[in-house]
């Protein structure tokens, strides 16, 4: 792809996600892969470059929307003047040659003569990337460190792996392919590597010794104390990632179920159980309704030892993954996502043992979804008390964990540990 067709691309890009945003459709990175499935021709550097272009806009999307009143184009044309090209160079794009736009109008050079004189100026919100509704919110999270933690959350997030098994082995093939990466100070099984890499042709992949998983899930599945020979309840698996992990701490004894109303979401895992080459997962696909799944899981009824509950939630803490996310929410859907992790709690502490824990986990930075919850849970439950995690925490509450990327280098996460009293 000459240089032209890639800002063409990008502008097309930039333009599928703002319709997806509108209609609440798939995902940028999702309609990054299934437009370059559909040109074969694209090879490697141009789908990096372009796919760079989009998600530069992606992360300014609130301020570049509101200048260009939403025009895609625009939109581009000025991310690419606020990384350093001059008019002369972005009008080059735009020859109408094959695969390429029409030649900018004279509006859209005194657009862009706008834009690199420094005429359009960004609200305190624009700066940092989010929602004006989200700014007492975010106030309250980070304090006095509001930008330095957004200016985080704004940064594309690294590949971490998980030692499944075999570290010896893992090291060796990272060692031979010249792989650098950092091991992590929270949790041993956590490698932060250097680049991102396609692993998924390794070796060591292909043979379950690592699996693609942040810091901040493998050291809340940590946390939980997980050992051999236990009763452990996933009960939103999603793709297993959990499950896996807190298989590698029971030493294939004991067993671990795998629970979650998406079925095709929890076909995901089987593939995944067959490499880790464990042998105590059951994934068990749930029915929609409440008393459907009561009924179905009734024999489990204060059975587990831990009963893992990582809720859906908003996904503040994956912006760094999926920046345009931020875009999606909206305060009535936060409501949304805050009552249905109430219910899915009470459904999930009926399979608590005495003297087991409920572990609440979500990938959110928000407090409506984190130490609200808990702590109305808490009040709630006269048997329900919370852990102690003397840990470096954002969390307000000593006994709860909140992780961030600009305080632990981690995906935004919470995690917290609710015992059932004997």
């Amino acid at each position: 792809m000459i240089p032209a067709a890639r800002v063409t691309a990008a502008i097309e890009l930039v333009r599928l996600t703002l319709q997806s945003l509108e209609e609440k459709g798939s995902s940028a990175d999702v309609l990054i892969r299934a437009y370059f499935k559909q040109r074969r021709y694209a090879g490697s550097k141009d789908r990096r470059d372009v796919t760079s272009k989009t998600y530069d806009v992606i992360r300014r999307l609130g301020f570049l929307k509101r200048i260009s009143d939403g025009d895609a184009k625009r939109m581009v044309i000025a991310s690419l003047a606020f990384a350093g090209e001059s008019t002369p160079e972005i009008a080059a794009y735009f020859t109408d040659e094959k695969h390429t736009l029409p030649a900018l109008s004279d509006d859209d050079i005194s657009f862009l003569d706008d834009v690199i004189s420094g005429n359009f100026k960004e609200t305190d919100h624009e700066k940092l990337n989010f929602s004006e509704w989200m700014t007492d919110r975010l106030t309250s999270r980070f304090g006095d460190d509001l930008e330095e933690a957004m200016i985080a959350l704004n940064q594309r997030a690294p590949l971490v792996i998980r030692l499944a098994r075999n570290k010896e082995a893992v090291m060796g093939y990272l060692a031979k392919k010249e792989i650098s990466y950092e091991a992590s100070s929270l949790v041993p099984t956590a490698l932060t590597l250097e680049k991102q890499q396609q692993i998924r042709d390794w070796t060591i992949y292909r043979d379950g010794m690592i699996e693609i998983q942040d810091v901040a899930a493998q050291y809340a599945v940590m946390l939980a104390g997980i050992t051999s020979g236990q009763q452990v309840m996933d009960y939103c698996a999603g793709a297993g990632g959990k499950a896996l992990a807190a298989s590698s701490y029971m030493k294939n004894k004991g067993q671990i179920y795998a629970l979650d109303i998406n079925h095709r979401r929890l076909q995901e895992i089987k593939p995944r159980i067959k490499r880790s080459k464990s042998h105590i997962i059951q994934a068990i696909g749930l029915p929609k309704t409440a008393p459907k799944r009561q009924a179905l899981l009734l024999d489990f009824k204060e059975k587990m030892d831990h009963v893992i509950v990582d809720v859906p939630c908003s996904g503040t803490g994956t912006w760094r993954r999926n920046p345009e996310s931020r875009w999606r929410l909206d305060e009535k859907e936060l409501a949304v996502y805050c009552r249905s992790q109430k219910e899915i709690m009470e459904e999930a502490w009926k399979y608590v043992k005495k003297g087991g824990q409920m572990v609440y986990m979500t990938c959110s930075i928000l407090e409506d979804e984190n130490e609200a919850q808990v702590t109305s849970f808490t009040e709630k439950h006269p048997d329900a008390a919370l852990n102690s995690l003397e840990v470096k925490s954002l969390s307000k509450l000593k006994s709860a964990v909140q992780l961030a990327p600009h305080s632990h280098d981690t995906d935004g996460f919470f995690v917290a540990l609710i015992t059932k009293q004997v």
